[in-house]
């Protein structure tokens, strides 16, 4: 049996509207940051060099942080009633234009976005990725420029087959130009704006609460700037969710959502369990089928992506916090076997993530957010690498989840740019891992201990029941 999932009928009850003047100021000065933030962007797009001093890009994306948070936290709330559609069209142009104003810079803050390049050449050419590393002499005749800037030369491609169509795709179009890749990809992190509007609105949730993504730095920077692949699989995920909450059948667009955020990154994955709860065996049937049709090339050549894969994990360790904190620890007692031990410990931690994601059923659309948040950010809290990017997929929950925004994750997302510490010598700094995670874990541990409300599932535990033949009826009632 399945679980039901009640209608979202409710909704938050509006803020008390704050005196005329004080109304007036806030709205006055959502404009002032607005401007600032966009001269602020401005001035980084026009950087050839933004990590040359460092120093440069951490004060700006600090900067833009600072003003960020405080247009969200502190000044849209006192906004008051009666501007909910002006202040929308604000967050929603400003969204539009900070993205423009850094997406003509130079991709300079990682080269990822040339291996996006080089895969989608090979592909064109006919040349399997996962099979060929670029540095290997069978393909030197495809050394460019491209291939003379990129890192990771010697690694076959981790990158999973929804990636790789796009890859291919956007190389048939823009060629090697990474200016069109990072075009593309700000697109999809326009959808996934688009997106969280709908699912806001299906929550029953204020549509300006969207300005916890639109205008956070993390996405504007890693996406229109850098060109990160990852918000392909937030998008995608995100997708998954709001099919989930179409009246009727869902399991089939929701299960093909799901399987192609996957088949972006492999995190998506995790969510399978708690989908098919929900759902049942039509939705793990679809998602069986997606998997074996979308996932193709990599079931084909899964050697030789699981050798890429294997190369990445082993070699490439960064910003990893718990897990490096916890490797050093066990270290001090068997330094033969502290890696493989904390290895096994973080595969536990997710393997319980998920396990207890699907031991309860699942109260409502809200309580399913709320879960799988909490399986994808304890995943990318416990594994050895956490680039800054990896963070886009907690932020897109940050304004569906609770009657609060995750502050914590808030702040991560803008500590995170520590890592660009790297930048300074070549080295990682001991104390950057210190800076950036200790405020986030002591804010998630006041959040936890405060008792606050994380997910509304308790507002909907006074309609459980059963997905089968009464769940049409129940979603018509939703609408």
């Amino acid at each position: 049996m399945t679980d039901v999932l009640p209608p979202l009928s409710h909704s938050l009850a509006p803020p008390k509207s704050p005196p005329h003047v004080w109304a007036k100021l806030a709205w006055l000065g959502l404009l002032f940051v607005a401007v600032d933030l966009l001269a602020l962007y401005g001035f980084l797009g026009r950087l050839l060099y933004p990590l040359n001093p460092v120093w440069v890009y951490l004060s700006i994306y600090g900067a833009v942080f600072g003003l960020y948070a405080f247009a969200a936290g502190v000044l849209l709330p006192r906004v008051g009633a009666g501007r909910e559609k002006p202040v929308l069209l604000l967050i929603l142009g400003g969204a539009a234009v900070f993205r423009l104003a850094v997406l003509f810079a130079p991709p300079q803050l990682s080269t990822d976005i040339l291996l996006y390049v080089w895969d989608g050449r090979l592909i064109n050419h006919g040349i399997n990725p996962y099979h060929w590393a670029p540095s290997a002499q069978a393909l030197r005749s495809l050394r460019d420029n491209t291939w003379a800037d990129m890192e990771y030369k010697s690694y076959q491609s981790i990158y999973m087959p929804i990636s790789q169509a796009i890859f291919a795709g956007a190389n048939a179009v823009f060629g090697t130009n990474p200016l069109g890749f990072k075009l593309i990809y700000t697109l999809f992190d326009f959808g996934v704006i688009g997106l969280l509007l709908k699912l806001l609105k299906r929550l029953g949730r204020p549509a300006t609460q969207i300005v916890w993504y639109a205008w956070c730095p993390l996405p504007i920077t890693e996406v229109a700037l850098a060109g990160h692949q990852d918000i392909v699989g937030v998008f995608f995920l995100l997708l998954a969710f709001l099919l989930a909450m179409r009246p009727g059948r869902a399991e089939a667009g929701a299960a093909l959502a799901l399987v192609a955020a996957a088949l972006t990154k492999g995190f998506a994955l995790l969510l399978l369990p708690l989908f098919a709860r929900v759902h049942g065996r039509k939705f793990l049937i679809w998602a069986a089928v997606a998997l074996l049709y979308l996932g193709m090339p990599l079931w084909v050549y899964l050697p030789n992506f699981l050798h890429g894969m294997n190369q990445y994990l082993v070699n490439v360790h960064a910003n990893s916090g718990l897990f490096g904190w916890v490797d050093a620890a066990i270290d001090l007692i068997t330094p033969r076997w502290g890696y493989w031990i904390t290895a096994k410990l973080s595969d536990a931690a997710i393997l319980y993530a998920v396990w207890w994601s699907v031991r309860r059923p699942v109260m409502s659309y809200p309580d399913l957010l709320h879960k799988s948040f909490v399986v994808i950010a304890v995943t990318l809290l416990v594994i050895p690498t956490l680039f800054p990017w990896y963070l886009l997929w907690t932020m897109a929950f940050v304004p569906l989840i609770g009657r609060r925004p995750l502050y914590s994750f808030v702040l991560l997302s803008g500590l995170s740019a520590l890592l660009y510490t790297y930048y300074f010598s070549l080295m990682p700094y001991w104390w950057a891992p210190l800076l950036e995670y200790l405020p986030f874990y002591a804010l998630l541990y006041w959040e936890t201990r405060s008792g606050r409300e994380t997910t509304d599932a308790r507002d909907d535990l006074q309609h459980p029941g059963r997905v089968g033949d009464r769940r049409a009826a129940v979603y018509r009632a939703d609408r």
